[in-house]
This record gives C-alpha cells, structure tokens and sequence, in this order.
C-alpha cells in the first residue's frame, strides 16, 4: 500500500514538472495610446514574440508609442 502511493506520488510530481519546466511558445500584446495594437503568437522565445508583437503596433500606430502590454509562455 505504502509503495502505491509512493509511486502516485512520484509520478504526480515528474508529471507537474515536465508540463511547466519548458514553455511551447511565446506570444506578446503591444498596444500605443491611441489604441493601435500589434500581437504575436507561436514564437519560440519571449524577446522574438516581443519584438513582433511591437513591430506590428508600429505599422499600425499614428503615434510611434507601442509598448508591450503583456507576453505569455503559452501564446
């Protein structure tokens, strides 16, 4: 009984840490005063989704003031 929960308990933790240790894929909001706004999504890193989603807001943007709004690991 106390070999059961030991291993339920094992592989909980070695599943909880393989699903948080690495993230799939970055995505970003940027957005400037105005409302303009710039997304990514599918990125492999934080500053290459970042970079996106600013560059986008740029395009979009009458003021030139985008600035990152938010980034997520699952984006």
């Amino acid at each position: 009984m106390r070999t059961k929960l030991v291993i339920a308990c094992l592989s909980a933790v070695a599943i909880a840490t393989m699903s948080s240790s690495q993230a799939l894929a970055w995505g970003c909001v940027a957005v400037d005063s105005e409302g303009a706004y710039g997304y990514s999504y599918n990125w492999p890193d934080e500053q290459d989704a970042e970079l996106r989603a600013l560059n986008e807001c740029d395009a979009r943007s009458n003021t030139n003031d985008c600035q990152t709004d938010s980034c997520d690991p699952n984006g």
